[in-house]
């Protein structure tokens, strides 16, 4: 082949046959190298890699559900590991090491996270270059061993960077969460700002005109009947309020120049050096609101600055305002958690007669994290627009706690459920479900002016980079107009809108829409709901009459004789109070599937006014979750108050469904930080309730051990029955009263014994209320008279169960029912035995007292009897006994803590031991040992279980009934702070736990 050819094509084919064998020799050395170890070709993973490897090692330390990255398709991102930690959502963010500025690009991508709301927690990862190259087969156990670089973010701030394992990073995790579980960033916040408005407005508070002017400009108008107390709370909660919504343009102003679109927005450092920073203020809040819009932060904010006094102090007084609201922009988690809303309400000085009571954050975070727990097939979050059909109101948003409270829920449905089906997690997804939740979902209506804005603003300054179409904020009209009484959102009975009109002395008494961009009059409207979420006014039409009592007398009356009228459209009584008028409007509102989540008192439970709200939920609902405080310290859900409240959720069936079980969650500890309440949702979510048959409790315990309550799931209750299963912090004593109001007496540990229970109402008639006694009757300690009395419930006098009369009642001959209307009507009542109307069980000694001769108290319930005296002996016995209290508990109307009422129907209805029904010799001797103890004295009902004439009287009882020893029945009552005032909650010993994998 070669003949013939040149040397030089000859050495160019040596060259290249030498070339070849070269090449095929490596091959051949290397595949022999390759097939005689069973090596195959080093690995080169990717990060996806090791973030599918570092979700399974968390999983095998206890995240149940940590999910890896999954790319779809081109475009779409998503964290590298997502996961739900203690109740908080926590995202990993991992580079390799040999990734350009590694530490800071991947600090910066988890920063992002916190930043935008996506997460509570993120931790940024560095894996080390090493793991790139080891094997698929090995990489598990390596990584787990591994040092990886870590920095951990949050709401609270982000640590250093450091060294750790998976296990030592989930340990990490462990104490952020705890850190920021026991740190109330917005209390502090709140704290700070609300020191120095209230300083600032004492620079002010002396000169009345300015305070008048600010009244206006902030809708707490001036009445002409205003007495000298009244004006000065006015003109004082005036300047306070004016400065709160200084410093919230502030920090609005901030947040724009920070995060939104106009980079001539100035930053509150522009004002350091300012001569005059009011006046500079002034003139960029005019631009901003004329040349941007928010006119309704920035147009108010303007028109306050303009009514300042001229002073060195005001001057002052801004430039403290400015640095705060600077500190309080360094913090961002704040502004997440409706900061203003809690000074606002701290300052608000009409709340007592609007009724209106601060929901504490926690609480809103709880109650609709519950809610949104719950199953929502109508809650689409994979749309793209999401969430178009899904409507949330609030009748009575105040500066929307709730409101944003619903949105964050929403916002971690959304999260959470785009992760799960593998759809992006982009900005622009993110900005589409603000705009949704604003534009579509919200929906806010109040009627103070001042706490709509801060709606607005506070809901604005969620997403301050995002533009809104439009807000469905509506500020609604209260008082007269001309001769038109307009009752707020009260408004919405039988309508499902609100039009514009005008009064006849011109002043504008409409409804008007809120939004970012303006204030302007419009038709309110109401859509059909989804959710209807509030914590509506509390005020009574009983007590003094508060309802509307923010308003001049002369309006009040009209709007009172008003609402009655439109009260009776409705399943519901303005006796119990405006929260039971609204339960039943949001109702006329809410879909077939929808869900009502309201914070009411906790008399709604058992009271007899709130008996046509228990009938109507019982009626077209199934209430799936009641939540009731039993923290001593915090039995309240709302920030200015101390009042029993209860949370519930309940969903409307469809007409022929039948009602399903209602959980009862007993706390023991009220959370009082935001990161808390989410713990506690998520382990409620993933408890199952313990029952009344069952011999179990189920606890709620959090990550160190403690007790958070217990749970329980109860049949749903029938027309307007008691949810008796609001009552006890714990399941045993829940158990025991639930069933001894059916006959059997159940003490933890023994068989159970069936009683003759009947109700009081079946052994006598009660006697009249302590109002109608007053119409007929004037009490007289020394004059004498032929009707005696039993007046007041003095604990500390008031220790036996045999009593006798200690006043005279003489005729009240003035009586508007009549000079004989006492002795007429009143004294035919009156009986040998009074049953206590009003207890508070940490002091009061007796439930019941006897006489030998009829009375009539004022603090107590006449029982007229045709018992024998024995009977009646041994029924004085059976009430002042340890299953008489479990029973007088159960069916308590609570006020707050240890203070409670017994009404008349509840005395009526409640069982009690059947004493027609005993023979006569257990009779006889039931009768004596009620005349061994009636005159001995009684310690406090609280101290029952170490109170040896109490103790005498339950032996007593086991003896002659053939009951087991009650002394662990006694003990475990004891321990209900319903009954002690002390609460439950306690650290409990250290918990050993087993070794980690």
């Amino acid at each position: 082949m070669l003949i013939g050819r040149s040397a030089s094509s000859y050495r160019a084919f040596a060259e290249w046959a030498l070339s070849t064998a070269n090449i095929l020799v490596r091959i051949i050395a290397l595949t022999t190298h390759a097939a005689f170890h069973h090596m195959p070709p080093a690995p080169r993973h990717r990060e996806e890699t090791l973030n599918t490897h570092l979700a399974v090692l968390l999983t095998e330390h206890g995240i149940d559900d940590a999910e890896p990255e999954t790319i779809l398709t081109a475009g779409t991102q998503r964290p590298d590991v997502m996961f739900t930690f203690n109740g908080l959502r926590v995202i990993l963010e991992g580079k390799f090491a040999d990734v350009a500025d590694a530490e800071k690009v991947v600090q910066a991508d988890a920063q992002r996270r916190v930043d935008s709301g996506i997460c509570h927690i993120a931790a940024a990862v560095v894996y080390p270059e090493a793991l790139r190259t080891t094997s698929t087969k090995n990489i598990s156990g390596v990584l787990a061993e591994t040092q990886l670089r870590v920095c951990t973010l949050s709401e609270i701030g982000a640590t250093a960077w450091s060294e750790a394992t998976p296990a030592e990073l989930l340990e990490t995790l462990r104490r952020v969460h705890h850190t920021m579980s026991q740190e109330d960033i917005v209390a502090t916040a709140a704290q700070a700002l609300s020191e120095r408005i209230e300083t600032i407005a004492s620079f002010w508070n002396g000169q009345g005109a300015t305070c008048d002017r600010l009244s206006e400009l902030l809708g707490m108008p001036i009445h002409a009947d205003e007495v000298p107390e009244v004006r000065e709370a006015r003109r004082v909660m005036s300047a306070k309020v004016a400065a709160l919504v200084m410093a919230n343009a502030m920090i609005f102003q901030e947040q724009l120049a920070n995060f939104g679109n106009d980079p001539r927005v100035n930053t509150l450092r522009a004002y350091d050096q300012a001569p005059d920073p009011i006046a500079d203020l002034r003139e960029h809040w005019h631009w901003i609101w004329n040349e941007i819009n928010y006119v309704p932060i920035f147009q108010l904010g303007e028109r306050i600055l303009a009514e300042l006094p001229v002073s060195l102090p005001t001057i002052s007084a801004t430039r403290w305002l400015i640095t705060e609201a600077k500190s309080i922009c360094a913090n961002q988690s704040a502004l997440r958690h409706d900061l203003m809303g809690r000074i606002y309400h701290w300052l608000l000085y009409h709340a007592k007669y609007l009724g209106t009571y601060y929901t504490a954050v926690s609480s809103a975070t709880l109650l609709l994290k519950l809610t949104f727990n719950q199953d929502w097939p109508t809650l689409d979050v994979s749309t793209s627009p999401p969430l178009a059909e899904f409507t949330v109101a609030d009748l009575t948003c105040g500066t929307g706690t709730l409101l944003m409270a619903a949105g964050q829920a929403i916002a971690d449905r959304f999260v959470e459920g785009r992760a799960r089906a593998g759809l992006s997690l982009l900005a622009e997804d993110w900005k589409q479900l603000h705009v949704a939740l604003m534009e579509n979902v919200l929906h806010g209506y109040d009627v103070l002016p001042s706490a709509v804005h801060l709606t607005a603003s506070t809901l604005g300054m969620l997403s301050p980079h995002v533009t809104y179409r439009r807000m469905n904020l509506f500020i609604m009209p209260l008082g007269m107009q001309g001769n038109l009484p307009r009752l707020g959102s009260l408004e919405f009975i039988g309508t499902d809108h609100v039009p514009t009109q005008l009064s006849l002395d011109n002043r504008e008494l409409q409804a008007q829409q809120t939004g970012v961009a303006n204030t302007f009059k419009a038709e309110a409207a109401i859509p059909l709901l989804d959710l209807c979420v509030m914590n509506p006014p509390f005020v009574r039409s009983v007590g003094g009459n508060l309802l509307f009592g923010n308003l001049p007398e002369r309006e009040r009356a009209q709007l009172q004789k008003e609402l009655k009228v439109q009260v009776k459209k409705l399943s519901a009584s303005s006796t119990a109070g405006l929260g039971s008028v609204f339960v039943a409007l949001a109702d006329t509102r809410l879909k077939v599937g929808g869900r009502l989540a309201f914070i009411l008192p906790v008399a709604l439970a058992t009271g007899e006014a709130w008996g046509s709200s228990r009938a109507l939920l019982a009626e077209k609902y199934t209430v799936e979750m009641v939540v009731v405080s039993h923290d001593a310290g915090r039995p309240n859900f709302s920030e200015n108050t101390e009042l029993s409240e209860l949370l519930f959720i309940a969903r409307k069936r469809q007409p022929d469904a039948p009602a399903g079980m209602t959980h009862y969650i007993n706390l023991w500890r009220n959370p009082p930080t935001v990161f808390e309440a989410l713990d506690l949702s998520r382990r409620i979510r993933d408890l199952t309730p313990a029952t009344l048959t069952e011999q179990t409790i189920t606890p709620l315990r959090d990550l160190d051990g403690y007790t958070l309550g217990e749970v329980i799931a109860l049949p749903a209750s029938v027309g307007e029955a008691q949810w008796i299963g609001a009552q006890f912090a714990q399941t045993w004593t829940l158990r025991t009263a639930a069933l001894l109001g059916t006959g059997n007496l159940v003490v933890p540990g023994k068989p159970p014994v069936t009683l003759p229970l009947c109700a009081v109402s079946e052994l006598g008639k009660l006697g009249p209320d302590q109002k109608r006694i007053h119409e007929g009757f004037k009490v007289a300690k020394h004059d004498w008279s032929p009707y005696q009395g039993f007046w007041d419930h003095n604990s500390k006098i008031v220790t036996t169960m045999a009593q006798k009369p200690n006043s005279y009642l003489t005729l009240w001959i003035q009586s508007p029912r009549g000079a004989d209307y006492g002795s007429r009507l009143l004294w035919p009542r009156a009986g040998k035995i009074l049953l206590a109307e009003r207890l508070r069980t940490n002091t009061h000694r007796v439930m019941a007292v006897g006489f030998d001769r009829p009375v009539l108290g004022n603090s107590w319930w006449a029982l007229q009897t045709e018992l024998s005296p024995a009977q009646e002996k041994v029924l004085l016995l059976w009430l002042n006994s340890t299953p008489a209290l479990v029973l007088l508990l159960s069916r308590r109307v609570t006020t707050q803590g240890a203070w409670m009422k017994v009404k008349q129907p509840a005395w009526a209805a409640m069982p009690v031991l059947d004493v027609r029904a005993l023979p006569p010799a257990t009779l006889e001797q039931l009768a004596a040992d009620y005349d061994r103890l009636c005159e001995q004295p009684l310690l406090a009902l609280a101290k029952l279980a170490v109170d040896p004439h109490r103790i005498a009287i339950d032996d007593a009882l086991a003896a002659a009934l053939g009951l087991p020893d009650l002394q662990p029945l006694r003990e475990l009552l004891a321990r209900e702070p319903g009954l002690t005032g002390v609460g439950l909650f306690c650290k409990p010993e250290k918990i050993s736990r087993p070794p980690r994998k």
